[in-house]
Protein backbone atom coordinates (compact mmCIF):
# COMPACT_ATOMS: atom_id res chain seq x y z
CA UNK A 1 0.00 0.00 0.00
CA UNK A 2 1.09 3.48 -0.61
CA UNK A 3 2.36 5.78 2.14
CA UNK A 4 1.31 9.06 2.47
CA UNK A 5 4.15 10.48 1.69
CA UNK A 6 4.07 8.53 -1.85
CA UNK A 7 1.03 9.98 -2.50
CA UNK A 8 2.30 13.57 -1.85
CA UNK A 9 5.00 13.26 -4.22
CA UNK A 10 2.59 11.86 -6.69
CA UNK A 11 -0.23 14.62 -6.31
CA UNK A 12 2.50 17.22 -6.07
CA UNK A 13 4.08 16.25 -9.09
CA UNK A 14 0.84 15.73 -11.36
CA UNK A 15 0.17 19.49 -10.44
CA UNK A 16 3.90 20.37 -11.38
CA UNK A 17 3.20 18.66 -14.48
CA UNK A 18 -0.08 20.06 -15.31
CA UNK A 19 0.84 23.67 -13.81
CA UNK A 20 3.65 23.60 -16.50
CA UNK A 21 1.69 22.56 -19.43
CA UNK A 22 -0.90 25.09 -18.88
CA UNK A 23 2.24 27.73 -18.45
CA UNK A 24 3.97 26.25 -21.90
CA UNK A 25 0.23 26.18 -23.93
CA UNK A 26 0.10 30.32 -22.33
CA UNK A 27 3.26 31.08 -24.24
CA UNK A 28 2.30 29.76 -27.34
CA UNK A 29 2.70 32.35 -29.74
CA UNK A 30 1.20 30.98 -32.51
CA UNK A 31 -2.89 30.25 -32.21
CA UNK A 32 -3.70 26.87 -31.13
CA UNK A 33 -6.47 26.60 -34.07
CA UNK A 34 -5.20 27.99 -37.21
CA UNK A 35 -7.51 30.31 -38.99
CA UNK A 36 -9.72 29.16 -40.82
CA UNK A 37 -8.73 29.95 -44.59
CA UNK A 38 -10.14 30.10 -48.64
CA UNK A 39 -8.05 27.32 -49.70
CA UNK A 40 -9.39 26.96 -53.42
CA UNK A 41 -7.38 29.18 -55.20
CA UNK A 42 -4.28 27.45 -53.76
CA UNK A 43 -6.12 23.86 -54.58
CA UNK A 44 -6.22 25.20 -57.99
CA UNK A 45 -2.49 26.37 -58.10
CA UNK A 46 -0.86 23.60 -56.80
CA UNK A 47 -3.10 21.13 -59.35
CA UNK A 48 -1.97 23.09 -62.39
CA UNK A 49 1.63 23.00 -60.87
CA UNK A 50 1.06 19.20 -60.48
CA UNK A 51 0.08 19.12 -64.30
CA UNK A 52 3.20 21.28 -65.44
CA UNK A 53 5.37 18.49 -63.43
CA UNK A 54 3.75 15.53 -65.12
CA UNK A 55 3.21 17.09 -68.46
CA UNK A 56 6.50 14.98 -70.11
CA UNK A 57 7.42 13.44 -73.68
CA UNK A 58 9.27 10.83 -71.36
CA UNK A 59 7.53 9.01 -68.34
CA UNK A 60 9.38 11.18 -65.06
CA UNK A 61 12.29 9.57 -63.62
CA UNK A 62 11.74 9.43 -60.38
CA UNK A 63 14.77 7.44 -59.36
CA UNK A 64 16.82 9.91 -61.34
CA UNK A 65 16.13 13.15 -59.61
CA UNK A 66 17.69 13.29 -56.22
CA UNK A 67 18.28 17.46 -55.73
CA UNK A 68 16.22 20.42 -56.31
CA UNK A 69 18.48 23.27 -56.76
CA UNK A 70 17.03 27.00 -57.18
CA UNK A 71 18.90 29.51 -59.06
CA UNK A 72 18.13 33.38 -60.60
CA UNK A 73 18.52 34.13 -63.81
CA UNK A 74 20.98 37.02 -62.85
CA UNK A 75 23.28 34.22 -63.04
CA UNK A 76 24.52 33.44 -66.64
CA UNK A 77 21.95 30.61 -67.20
CA UNK A 78 20.89 29.68 -70.66
CA UNK A 79 17.17 29.07 -68.97
CA UNK A 80 16.01 26.82 -71.64
CA UNK A 81 18.90 24.98 -72.26
CA UNK A 82 20.49 24.57 -68.94
CA UNK A 83 16.95 24.66 -66.67
CA UNK A 84 14.05 22.15 -65.96
CA UNK A 85 11.25 24.97 -65.08
CA UNK A 86 11.28 28.72 -64.98
CA UNK A 87 9.07 30.79 -62.39
CA UNK A 88 8.53 33.88 -64.37
CA UNK A 89 7.94 37.31 -62.40
CA UNK A 90 4.50 38.48 -64.49
CA UNK A 91 1.83 35.60 -65.00
CA UNK A 92 1.74 34.91 -68.57
CA UNK A 93 -1.68 34.88 -70.94
CA UNK A 94 -3.23 31.61 -69.02
CA UNK A 95 -2.32 32.92 -65.62
CA UNK A 96 0.43 30.82 -64.57
CA UNK A 97 3.90 31.62 -63.40
CA UNK A 98 5.98 28.19 -64.07
CA UNK A 99 6.74 26.67 -67.21
CA UNK A 100 8.59 23.97 -68.03
CA UNK A 101 11.46 23.76 -70.11
CA UNK A 102 11.84 20.76 -73.08
CA UNK A 103 15.03 19.44 -70.52
CA UNK A 104 12.16 18.42 -68.09
CA UNK A 105 9.91 17.12 -70.94
CA UNK A 106 12.55 14.57 -71.76
CA UNK A 107 13.37 14.03 -68.92
CA UNK A 108 17.37 14.86 -69.47
CA UNK A 109 20.18 16.11 -67.12
CA UNK A 110 20.90 19.86 -66.95
CA UNK A 111 23.80 21.58 -66.95
CA UNK A 112 23.42 24.47 -63.72
CA UNK A 113 25.74 23.40 -60.85
CA UNK A 114 29.24 23.80 -61.36
CA UNK A 115 30.75 22.78 -58.39
CA UNK A 116 33.91 20.05 -57.86
CA UNK A 117 33.40 16.91 -55.56
CA UNK A 118 29.89 15.84 -56.99
CA UNK A 119 27.80 15.42 -60.83
CA UNK A 120 25.16 17.74 -59.25
CA UNK A 121 23.88 18.25 -63.18
CA UNK A 122 23.52 14.33 -63.31
CA UNK A 123 20.75 14.15 -60.74
CA UNK A 124 19.52 17.76 -59.70
CA UNK A 125 16.14 19.03 -60.81
CA UNK A 126 16.99 23.24 -62.06
CA UNK A 127 14.61 25.67 -61.23
CA UNK A 128 15.03 29.01 -62.56
CA UNK A 129 13.18 32.05 -60.85
CA UNK A 130 13.25 34.95 -63.16
CA UNK A 131 15.07 37.68 -61.89
CA UNK A 132 17.72 39.44 -59.83
CA UNK A 133 17.39 39.29 -56.15
CA UNK A 134 20.33 40.68 -55.26
CA UNK A 135 18.70 43.98 -53.95
CA UNK A 136 15.03 43.79 -54.01
CA UNK A 137 13.23 40.65 -52.85
CA UNK A 138 10.66 38.19 -55.38
CA UNK A 139 7.04 39.20 -55.38
CA UNK A 140 4.84 37.32 -53.10
CA UNK A 141 3.53 35.71 -56.06
CA UNK A 142 7.03 34.50 -57.49
CA UNK A 143 7.70 32.80 -54.55
CA UNK A 144 4.24 31.11 -53.84
CA UNK A 145 4.33 29.74 -57.06
CA UNK A 146 8.12 28.37 -56.16
CA UNK A 147 7.13 27.09 -53.05
CA UNK A 148 4.08 25.62 -54.84
CA UNK A 149 6.40 23.83 -57.87
CA UNK A 150 9.26 22.51 -55.38
CA UNK A 151 6.54 20.96 -53.36
CA UNK A 152 4.87 19.25 -56.24
CA UNK A 153 8.30 17.97 -57.28
CA UNK A 154 9.32 17.28 -53.87
CA UNK A 155 6.05 14.95 -53.79
CA UNK A 156 6.24 13.45 -57.35
CA UNK A 157 9.96 12.75 -57.24
CA UNK A 158 10.29 11.70 -53.25
CA UNK A 159 12.74 14.61 -52.55
CA UNK A 160 13.07 15.59 -48.71
CA UNK A 161 13.43 19.27 -47.67
CA UNK A 162 17.42 18.37 -46.93
CA UNK A 163 17.56 17.86 -50.53
CA UNK A 164 16.31 21.49 -51.18
CA UNK A 165 19.21 23.91 -52.26
CA UNK A 166 19.57 27.40 -52.99
CA UNK A 167 22.44 27.70 -55.67
CA UNK A 168 24.44 29.78 -53.32
CA UNK A 169 24.16 26.40 -50.63
CA UNK A 170 26.30 24.30 -53.45
CA UNK A 171 28.65 26.90 -54.88
CA UNK A 172 28.51 29.89 -52.70
CA UNK A 173 30.71 31.61 -54.91
CA UNK A 174 27.82 32.41 -56.97
CA UNK A 175 25.55 33.88 -54.23
CA UNK A 176 22.46 32.97 -56.46
CA UNK A 177 19.19 33.40 -55.85
CA UNK A 178 20.30 36.92 -54.47
CA UNK A 179 20.51 38.63 -50.29
CA UNK A 180 17.51 39.46 -50.87
CA UNK A 181 15.55 36.19 -51.94
CA UNK A 182 13.83 34.70 -48.58
CA UNK A 183 15.74 32.30 -47.72
CA UNK A 184 14.19 31.33 -44.53
CA UNK A 185 10.45 31.77 -45.45
CA UNK A 186 11.34 29.27 -48.59
CA UNK A 187 12.86 26.82 -46.36
CA UNK A 188 10.16 26.61 -44.08
CA UNK A 189 7.31 25.99 -46.61
CA UNK A 190 9.70 22.40 -47.69
CA UNK A 191 7.96 19.44 -47.51
CA UNK A 192 9.13 16.88 -44.80
CA UNK A 193 9.27 13.21 -44.97
CA UNK A 194 5.82 13.06 -42.60
CA UNK A 195 3.99 15.80 -44.80
CA UNK A 196 5.29 13.87 -48.26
Amino acid sequence: MATSRTMKTLGALVVAMTVGSLTLILMETAPIRPPVTDLSAVAKATDELAQTVWRTDEPIKVAKWRHIVVHTSAETLDADFDCHFIVDQTPRPDGGRVRATALWSRQVSGNHVFATGYAWNADSIAVLMAGNFSKTPPSPEQVQALVGLVQSLQQSCGITAERVYLARDIDPRCGSPGAAFPAQQFNGSLLHPRRL
